[in-house]
């Protein structure tokens, strides 16, 4: 224990506590210690490892398909087969990863989870930030093949060829910002208030899907 400036302020610098709270830095010991009497609410669903292995059986062809796509919409029109066999694909390999991560995060979301429950709150920021990891990688690919498929729309002629990666981009860019904003700030400020730590050492890595982590990551998920 440490003192700070204020003379009546004492912070545990190892979960950065202000005795003080909620004028602190966070929750006092004895206000952290209610969490601990809190039960924590067990979920449906596979355990962390099995799940993240079935979350990146579908990223990991998802990229690669939407990377396909748009090699296949560059030497054919969007009305052939082979753009409409990778783009198909993509879109349905895409939208399992998204919903797998976002039931998860449905499960412990803010109203349907009781508050004090730091264990779902925790897993809830792990899928947050695991959806930011599935959605930029994607905006970025479709970015990249919406820039030379509209530099090349005069001779082309093709408008769905473009018009399809610019909202796969707009999607993917919409839904990571919001996703950071509204989950991945908020339940970071929360943690850090509520526990003095989060499971993410920096939380402008963990929009990026960067996980720098400092402690060990959920049980369950």
């Amino acid at each position: 224990m440490a003192e700070t400036g204020h003379p009546m302020e004492v912070v545990d610098r190892d979960r950065r506590l202000s005795l003080e709270a909620p004028h602190g830095l966070g929750e006092t010991e004895e206000q952290h210690a209610h969490h601990e009497e809190v039960p924590h609410k067990e979920h449906f669903g596979l355990s962390v490892r099995n799940e993240t292995i079935l979350f990146y059986v579908f990223t990991i062809p998802a990229w690669c398909l939407e990377i396909a796509a748009a090699v296949c919409g560059a030497y054919y029109h969007t009305w052939k087969a082979p753009f409409i066999g990778t783009m198909s694909a993509f879109l349905i390999l895409h939208a399992a990863a998204w919903l797998q991560t976002a039931i998860g995060m449905i499960q412990r979301a803010s109203w349907v989870r009781d508050e004090g429950d730091l264990v779902d709150r925790r897993q809830f920021l792990y899928l947050a930030v695991r959806l930011n990891r599935l959605m930029l990688p994607t905006a970025i690919i479709g970015l990249t093949t919406f820039c030379q498929a509209y530099a090349r729309r005069g001779h082309f002629g093709d408008l769905a060829y473009w018009l399809l990666f610019l909202l796969v981009f707009i999607w993917n860019v919409v839904g990571s910002v919001m996703n950071a904003y509204n989950n991945i700030t908020w339940e970071s400020d929360r943690l850090m208030y509520e526990e003095g730590e989060q499971p993410f050492r920096s939380t402008k890595l963990a929009i990026l899907g960067i996980p720098s982590t400092v402690k060990e990551l959920p049980k369950e998920a």
